[in-house]
């Protein structure tokens, strides 16, 4: 028998309010942070909360605002009825805690509300009755239409009976709970809003749980709120940047004080949220300064362009997003943790008084006698959590992989020939000898074993400018007068960060984890290398310290430029379109423009161009390191439309970056017979070239690590990833 196919139909209007409203409202601390909201934007100066278990049986709020209109009162409890926003694009630079007119909505469809108002202009305050988002008369036969009554100016919100008609939601509550939690709502808005007078009690209880003052600072806030003991060790931060739009400012706790838990109290343009990612910053900034099991206080507010953030991205408005959400909590988190270490250069203890005839000095002897002989038995002893593998020869992750006897096999035939390795059919095996009065000779493309030590053990120090740029080795290579070239290699000296150059320094190889990441240890932590990033920004530093000086890849046949162009043109990554003017057209250009800088790309670059319009060689930046064949004609196209030809420095940096795309490692994917996606980073049709994971593990990391001089956006931009730390997994294993 067949099935029936369902209907579709239209849920009732009452259906779709009441699933939105449980939505935006899920708890009573929910409603409450609307409500608070909404008193805010209203520009109340005191605020009274008052919750009878939990705000499940009833929850009123009190303020002191600007009050609503009588003819608002029939329309205020509908959906998407608001005073703070008209048009979409209003929401690009929306200053105020609610936007969407849904709070009060969502709150009369899960309860029943009454809503007494007066405004300055009243002569006497109004009520009415809300049910499902109208007015609803108080007795049965009454009118539903607002009625005056007595009242200040301002707003009481009263909702009883909540979740009265979703009976699981309500049974899975507790009030006990539910109060702590408006109990934490209350204490935020607080801090955060020190303008304002807070209050928060229980029905039926005379004196308020939470009561703060509308002339109190914020650290007398935290204070009152948090005790007098967290209030004196607060320090007070602040955080700005310019480039990315941001202001931020908050107080965080000294290495004086450890909480039970950790209190994070995080606004975003005054509204209350979560970010896990922020969270976690401030956890690692405290990781090395309190003991295990105790944890700070943080309050932090941030503000931000209104054009560059979205608020409406959860039901709750629990959540926002922003741009550049990483580097803003990278620069906040660098400024909280220089000031934590500022003031945390003393701390406090506890210490038990003196017995009665307690002898002092017999004690310190004895003490004394006891750490010698500590230090003797233990100055050589080293902590299971503090050993490292320093070692690269030692276990490798390689040696975890399927098929691994065939990669060995592949390594040992690349170690015991070189030559073979390094040659390709495009490439000749003869490396042309550069000009200069004391340029290294290179007897062709495969090196011996000194030579590869000597690429291997290049002192960065070298390229560091002390009284002026100095590039290299002055007795082996062209000196260099350009001030446009040195002052490119001042900048990127001077862009140095020295935390990231001892990762490069001090890292161990363990393993290529895929296409685009490869592992390193340092010392107790494991990291993740993107090794397309960095050798990009490494192949952009040969070119301009080895400026005029590199050997050439010469081409066993020359290769016209213009049908290379013609080529990337036809490609999808060319972006063409008619517009641009006719492909034979631009390939002619680019072939006239590039050689009428031919001696200037050949003297400076080692990019060889013949007299006819034919690429028949390139730079060798690095031995055994040969560029993507498919990547030559988006090259030539690239260089002659991306590049800087009117200045001399932004020339020679463009032509730089050209060159470091071009010799980007990026392990292509192919389709093996089987169905399965290999990684290469050769050519199908050149075997010879080697493994792209022998070239990431034997040719590229080697020389991150002795020349690479990396700056701050290695750690920002994502190329290196902490994945673990040994330190930190016992302390995981230990709470286990």
């Amino acid at each position: 028998m067949a099935l029936e196919v369902g209907k579709i139909c239209k849920l009732d209007e009452v259906v779709i309010n009441r699933i939105a409203a449980g939505e935006v409202v899920q708890r009573p601390c929910n409603a409450i942070k609307e409500l608070v909201e909404n008193s805010i934007d209203a520009g109340s100066d005191s605020i009274t909360v008052s919750v009878d278990d939990g705000g499940l049986k009833m929850l009123q709020i009190t303020d002191t605002g600007h009050g609503i209109r009588k003819e608002d009162l029939g329309i205020v409890c509908e959906r998407f009825t608001t005073s703070k926003l008209k048009t979409f694009s209003d929401l690009r630079s929306i200053s105020t805690h609610g936007f969407r007119g849904e709070a009060l909505a969502s709150i009369s469809h899960v309860s029943f509300v009454t809503i007494q108002t007066k405004t300055a202009f009243d002569k006497c305050a109004w009520v009415g009755h809300y049910r499902d988002g109208k007015l609803h008369p108080k007795k049965p036969g009454a009118s539903a239409e607002p009625k005056p009554c007595a009242g200040n100016t301002g707003t009481t919100i009263t909702a009883e009976d909540l979740f009265y008609n979703m009976g699981t939601r309500k049974r899975a509550m507790n009030g006990r709970d539910e109060f702590n939690k408006v109990a934490h709502v209350i204490t935020c808005y607080a801090i955060h809003n020190t303008g304002t007078a807070f209050s928060l009690k229980k029905s039926g209880d005379n004196m308020p749980k939470i009561r703060t003052t509308s002339k109190a600072t914020k650290i007398d806030t935290i204070s009152n709120l948090y005790g007098p003991s967290l209030g004196k060790e607060l320090i007070e931060f602040s955080c700005d940047d310019k480039n990315f739009g941001f202001k931020s400012s908050g107080y965080l706790t000294n290495a004086n004080y450890s909480g039970k838990s950790f209190r994070f109290i995080l606004f975003i343009n005054n509204r209350l949220v979560e970010s896990s990612a922020a969270k976690k910053a401030f956890e690692a900034v405290y990781a090395s300064v309190l003991p295990k099991n105790s944890y700070p206080f943080v309050y932090l507010s941030i503000h931000i362009d209104p054009q560059n953030i979205d608020v409406n991205v959860h039901p709750t408005k629990n959540e926002v997003h922003f741009l550049h959400e990483d580097e803003i909590i990278a620069g906040i988190q660098a400024k909280a943790q220089q000031t934590l270490y500022q003031c945390s250069t003393s701390r406090n203890y506890y210490t038990q008084a003196r017995l009665p005839g307690f002898d002092m000095a017999a004690a310190v002897e004895e003490v004394k006698g006891k750490k010698k002989a500590v230090e003797g038995s233990e100055s050589s002893r080293v902590y299971d959590h503090q050993l490292v593998r320093t070692d690269c020869n030692q276990t490798k992750l390689d040696l975890f992989i399927a098929n691994q006897a065939n990669r060995t096999e592949e390594k040992k035939n690349a170690k015991s020939n070189p030559s073979a390795s390094s040659s390709s059919g495009l490439f000749s095996t003869v490396v042309e000898d550069r000009p200069g009065p004391s340029h290294k000779e290179v007897k062709g493309s495969s090196s011996s074993s000194e030579n590869k030590e000597n690429i291997n053990t290049i002192n960065v120090e070298e390229f560091v400018p002390k009284e002026a740029p100095k590039p290299g080795n002055p007795t082996h290579r062209r000196p260099i007068y350009l001030t446009s070239v040195l002052n490119l290699q001042e900048d990127i000296c001077k862009a140095r960060h020295e935390g990231a150059v001892d990762l490069m320094r001090e890292h161990k190889f363990v393993g290529v984890a895929n296409s685009q990441y490869a592992l390193a240890q340092v010392k107790t932590k494991l990291y993740l290398f993107d090794f397309g990033k960095l050798s990009e920004a490494l192949f952009y530093q040969k070119v301009i310290f080895d400026f005029q000086n590199f050997d050439i890849f010469n081409f066993s046949e020359a290769a016209p430029i213009h049908d290379l162009v013609m080529i990337a043109l036809d490609d999808e990554s060319s972006s063409w379109n008619p517009d641009h003017g006719p492909k034979e057209e631009l390939a002619t250009f680019a072939t006239e423009l590039l050689l009428s800088k031919r001696e200037m790309l050949d003297d400076y670059f080692s990019i060889v161009i013949t007299e006819e319009g034919s690429l028949s060689g390139l730079p060798m930046l690095v031995e055994q390191y040969y560029p993507l064949l498919h990547q030559i004609p988006m090259f030539l196209l690239r260089l002659a439309t991306e590049v800087d030809w009117e200045s001399e420095k932004g020339c020679f940096q463009t032509v730089a970056m050209e060159i470091a795309r071009l010799y980007t490692m990026k392990p292509l994917e192919r389709e093996n017979e089987d169905g399965a996606t290999q990684s290469t980073q050769k050519d199908p049709t050149d075997p010879n070239v080697p493994d792209w994971k022998f070239t990431v593990e034997h040719i590229l990391f080697p020389q991150f690590k002795s020349f690479f001089i990396p700056d701050m956006s290695v750690t920002s931009s994502g190329a290196v990833l902490q994945v673990a730390d040994l330190h930190d997994l016992y302390k995981v294993f230990e709470r286990c």
